[in-house]
């Protein structure tokens, strides 16, 4: 297993030199069309936006018509519930041309001899206690008038609010400097 020791490495030291400095000079012109490109970028984008306003509306219009979506939705709740007095909400039989009794085996047989129009209700049926949507339509009739001065609200708003653009750039400062601006310059 024997060798000879490796060599050590050998480092060379470049010789030295003074540092250099280099710079690039941006014309004028180049600024100007930047701010041109800008322009153009924009006056592009406020065209998009003007046709999404033409299609879908401005964002006041698409929540006024959204507010009037929410007023058709308690209107309508609010006309579902029951007019009148007390409904009753107890049991109702099924009226029956004769009548019908359960057996042991789980099945139901008819009375030998029934006759149409037989008996009164069966036990643990009839008229129960009614119970009053009172709360319910007050809580509608509320839900339902607060939507509506919301929409109205909404369609203000839509009406006087103007169409938002992004603003155009125009003459910005970077594209009015002067070429010799970005000269170099002798320090010391």
């Amino acid at each position: 297993m024997g060798g000879s020791k490796p060599t050590p490495p050998t480092i060379i030291m470049p010789a030295e030199s003074n540092p250099q400095a280099f710079q690039t000079i941006i014309p004028q012109k180049s600024y100007k069309d930047l701010a041109e490109a800008m322009q153009r970028t924009e006056k592009e984008i406020n065209r998009i936006t003007a046709g999404r306003y033409d299609t879908v509306g401005t964002p006041q219009e698409m929540g006024a018509k959204q507010r009037g979506i929410e007023m058709q939705e308690a209107a309508s709740y609010l006309s579902s519930l029951p007019r009148g007095g007390s409904p009753d909400t107890g049991f109702k039989e099924t009226p029956r041309a004769f009548p019908i009794k359960s057996n042991r085996r789980g099945t139901f047989d008819t009375v030998p001899g029934s006759m149409s129009g037989f008996g009164s209700t069966r036990p643990g049926t009839g008229r129960q206690a009614s119970t009053t949507l009172d709360p319910a339509k007050q809580a509608a009739s509320v839900r339902f008038e607060k939507s509506k001065k919301a929409y109205a609200d909404a369609l203000n708003k839509a009406a006087t609010t103007p169409r938002s653009f992004m603003p155009e750039t125009k003459n910005p400062g970077f594209a009015q400097n002067p070429d010799d601006l970005y000269l170099p310059t002798q320090i010391n």
